[in-house]
């Protein structure tokens, strides 16, 4: 009992708030506030105070609910009681004691101290719908090729006004003077009559339509499946701005699979309930858009409860970026393993409303991502992803799929001369490293 109590002892006291704030922003923000308001989950406003006396079982309650409300306090009882009908169990949080008491520390500097509140709008970086609208329709560019068209039939229509004039005034001088009218012919005929009289000149002209429809055409063609600042409307005005930039929610807390699977995916309407059975007004756009989450699963935000025998309607999300079938793409190896910022390929989302495909210019002007590669080569295109295997610099001790790979290499002499080969220039490459291996990424 003794080593139990001096090893949970003072839970509240010795944390470190400055790393207690990413932990919270990890873990916790997306249910709790650091105020009294009730978010998805209680405030935790004076946590200290409510839980005193109670380190060790504070630890074991965020550890696992669940066998902290089997241990009968009262107060758990309480919350239990007053919260797990409405926003259901807390999940069991893959923290350690010291995390607990960082966070903590950072919970009860509350605005004073350890960074703030992080469901608070943070400032000018974060962007205001009208700021988002305004940057989406600065990057709608025009397509001049409707001008040329425009300008061809404009031409066209004069070219053949004054062919009637012209035939009009011969045929009146020709009735002054005695002669026969002109022979009448078609628009083709008489197209082919004036070509084969100016043909220097028509053949200039010629060449020139062949190279200008040959560029078009092959840069319509290298175009095929290529979507540069590619913002389709969605079902539910979504803000990546709001959650992301100004909430601080984590990525992968709606796009859980981008750490672990291939594909990162999208959100279920559950997903989205962990915090908007609490949230029930947006700061941009009201209740309209959260109204629509209600109505997919079947939630009666008035009692806060879901709907009995509800039929539930999916929602239709847009998808934005489409990898060919023939494309091997895991996220997992990239979040994972080369700790790729999603940043790095995804661009600033978190200054954008729905999904976007970003520009080379949006990704390699965001100077806050730490390791950025800047790339050249238009997004999610082959040569994008083969220019950055051959930028992108590996650490062979920075985990253990690049430690395994680094002690192969120096296990015999053949790994040796080639790990030699690769460290020439003093680094190490995606490239050099078989990146650019066509089975590494095509079946």
């Amino acid at each position: 009992m003794l080593f139990t109590f001096n090893s949970f002892a003072g839970v509240f006291e010795g944390g470190d708030a400055a790393k207690g704030a990413s932990l919270f922003k990890a873990n916790c923000a997306a249910c709790h506030k650091i105020t009294d308001e009730v978010l998805a989950a209680p405030g935790l406003k004076d946590i200290d105070v409510r839980w005193k006396g109670k380190d060790a079982l504070i630890v074991k309650w965020i550890q696992n609910p669940q066998a902290a409300a089997a241990s009968g306090d009262p107060y758990i009882k309480g919350i239990v009681d007053k919260y797990v009908g409405t926003f259901g169990w807390m999940a069991n949080q893959a923290v350690t004691e010291a995390e607990i008491k960082d966070i903590l520390a950072f919970v009860k500097a509350g605005d004073t101290g350890g960074g703030g509140d992080p469901n608070a709008p943070k400032g000018p970086q974060c962007l205001t719908l009208d700021e988002i609208n305004k940057a989406e329709s600065a990057n709608e560019e025009g397509d001049g090729t409707i001008w040329f068209i425009i300008i061809g039939a404009i031409l066209a229509i004069i070219g053949v006004t004054a062919a009637n004039i012209s035939r009009s005034l011969k045929n009146a001088i020709n009735e002054r003077e005695g002669l026969a009218p002109l022979v009448e012919r078609t628009y083709w005929a008489e197209a082919k009559s004036w070509m084969w009289s100016n043909k220097k000149f028509v053949s200039v002209i010629g060449l020139f339509l062949f190279c200008y429809f040959t560029v078009v055409g092959y840069r319509a063609l290298m175009d095929i499946g290529v979507y540069d600042g590619y913002t389709p409307d969605q079902p539910i005005l979504f803000s990546h701005a709001v959650h992301n930039c100004q909430n601080e929610i984590d990525c992968q807390y709606c796009h859980s699979g981008a750490s672990k699977s291939r594909h990162a995916g999208i959100p279920s309407a559950n997903v989205c309930m962990n915090c908007h059975k609490g949230v029930k007004k947006g700061t941009m756009t009201g209740e309209k858009e959260i109204a629509k989450i209600y109505d997919a699963i079947g939630f009666d935000p008035a009692t806060g409860t879901y709907k009995e025998n509800y039929q539930q309607k999916p929602i239709e999300w847009v998808k934005v970026n489409n990898m060919p079938d023939h494309v091997n793409f895991n996220h997992s190896t990239h979040v994972s393993i080369a700790k790729i910022d999603c940043k790095n390929c995804h661009g600033p989302q978190n200054m954008y409303t729905v999904g976007h495909v970003p520009t080379a210019e949006e990704i390699n002007g965001q100077d806050d991502v730490v390791g950025l590669v800047k790339l050249e080569r238009r997004p999610f295109t082959m040569g994008w992803c083969l220019e950055c295997h051959n930028k992108k610099e590996v650490d062979l001790n920075s985990n253990g799929y690049y430690q395994e790979m680094h002690e192969r290499y120096k296990s015999s002499e053949v790994g040796l001369r080639t790990l030699r080969d690769i460290m020439e220039d003093g680094e190490a490459t995606v490239r050099e490293l078989g990146g650019w291996e066509c089975g590494k990424c095509h079946y």
